[in-house]
């Protein structure tokens, strides 16, 4: 599903990820889990894609639910995996998630689903991801779409959002979460930014993390609309060419 101008979504729950696509080359942002490939296989086949056209894959972070195909692409297409050099340690490590959360309530209905998930879709099956490049703050990326990067470290180390300036588009990784994730309820959207970095001297002093701050309050305004937003891995997108935060 088209969900904002060359920007594509295919359903796997709460678990999202994108494809970018732009003179007929594709960028997937994050990866889901590993059984979710094959949603992605047909969900390129529906564009008139194949694996061919597939450039470059971009990961928001480390964590397991974002990097599950990664490596099985990189192998089979040569794109080159891309990630925050504050995560590149992690990714070369197997089963990267908030386990001592994640355990610890186990016990509620929706973080044990989703842990049957994971397990269902692959998550003790995944292999870790080698010969990764990285990018910093603030680099726009020479692969289709042309995202530019905002790190926001707090959920990981190396977590970051993407900007595509031209689409008016913000692809927010986990730095937003519209899902309570101890009940499953959806509600007020959540900032996972470091409280450190966030309405603090050192986040005025960065601009491109005020960006963000104004995005996400935009959405929070009405302003911008969501899609694909139940969950982590929010896409944001902007009403208009008047939204200041946008331009």
């Amino acid at each position: 599903m088209e969900i904002a101008p060359g920007i594509h979504h295919f359903d796997t729950g709460p678990f999202n990820w994108y494809v970018l696509e732009e003179g007929g080359r594709l960028t997937l942002v994050d990866a889901g889990f590993p059984a979710h490939y094959s949603v992605f296989r047909k969900g390129i086949r529906s564009l008139g894609r194949e694996l061919k056209d597939v450039e470059a894959i971009l990961l928001t972070h480390s964590h397991a639910d974002h990097t599950g195909f990664a490596e099985r692409l990189r192998k089979e297409t040569k794109a080159p995996v891309f990630v925050h050099s504050a995560d590149l340690a992690a990714i070369g490590k197997v089963l990267q998630l908030p386990w001592w959360g994640l355990l610890s309530n186990a016990w509620r209905p929706y973080i044990a689903t989703m842990l049957l998930t994971a397990t269902v879709n692959g998550i003790f099956t995944m292999p870790f991801i080698i010969n990764a490049r990285t990018f910093g703050d603030g680099d726009v990326l020479d692969v289709p779409g042309r995202p530019r990067v905002l790190h926001a470290p707090g959920h990981t180390p190396g977590e970051v959002a993407f900007y595509l300036p031209e689409r008016k588009v913000l692809i927010s990784g986990d730095t937003l979460l519209t899902r309570n994730l101890m009940t499953g309820e959806l509600g007020n959207r959540r900032f996972s930014f470091h409280p450190g970095t966030v309405g603090s001297t050192a986040h005025t002093r960065r601009p491109e993390l005020r960006v963000l701050v104004e995005r996400i309050d935009l959405f929070r305004s009405g302003r911008a609309k969501a899609a694909a937003a139940e969950g982590g891995g929010c896409l944001l997108h902007a009403g208009g060419a008047e939204d200041p935060a946008f331009r």
